[in-house]
């Protein structure tokens, strides 16, 4: 990306970063352009941008999607809790992910229908905890986030990737409001999602082996 190009971003984003992520979002839904590129996201967030664009990855999958879209966000994940685990103080994403646009009308879609639940929870968020969501406890998130992104990648049948989905959703949005408490409950619900993963894939497994074995 050029300098023109990057300044022409940076200049979108003089104003003020909301205090909300919901905030955040909701501009980045209704801006101008009919597409919305991640670079352009991780140039403006700043100290959001790991939270933001773990978020954004996230979210697709809290709802079904079609075949595809777990395995890009899934890559996406495990990449940014490389990231984490390594303590960048900037997040990098490869050339293939970061110039990626999406739809803006997509992206609209996707706040209406998350940012009153978003906005819900922010009630509750505030910062505290700092020693969760900075230093060594980027670490512990960096590495559950990745193997987040790692089941998403996988065809889990039944209830699909939604739950590794929600559970990395989680964790962003306390990272974002650099709330450790809501980042520790995102980190509990992951448990429970790679149990739930677990057990759906084994269950498929099993069913596998009985088919073949009954015929």
């Amino acid at each position: 990306m050029d300098r023109a190009t990057d300044g022409r971003i940076r200049g979108r984003w003089r104003r003020p970063i909301p205090a909300r992520t919901s905030e955040v979002l909701g501009i980045l839904a209704h801006g101008e352009g009919e597409r919305v590129a991640f670079r352009e996201i991780l140039l403006g967030l700043r100290h959001r941008a790991y939270g933001f664009t773990m978020l954004i990855f996230a979210l697709p999958c809290v709802l079904p999607m079609p075949p595809g879209i777990p395995t890009i966000c899934g890559t996406a994940l495990l990449i940014i809790g490389f990231n984490l685990m390594a303590m960048r103080r900037r997040l990098w994403l490869p050339s293939a992910i970061a110039d990626k646009s999406i739809a803006r009308a997509d992206l609209q879609r996707m706040a209406d229908r998350v940012v009153p639940y978003m906005q819900r929870l922010e009630r509750y968020c505030k910062p505290r905890l700092p020693i969760v969501t900075e230093a060594l406890g980027k670490v512990l998130i960096g590495l559950v986030v990745a193997v987040l992104g790692f089941i998403m990648i996988l065809p889990i049948p039944f209830i699909g990737n939604m739950p590794p989905g929600f559970a990395a959703a989680v964790i962003a949005l306390g990272m974002t409001e650099r709330d450790g408490l809501i980042v520790l409950i995102g980190l509990v619900v992951s448990v429970a999602a790679i149990a739930v993963a677990s057990a759906a894939t084994g269950a498929a497994i099993l069913g596998i082996v009985h088919y073949f074995a009954g015929s």
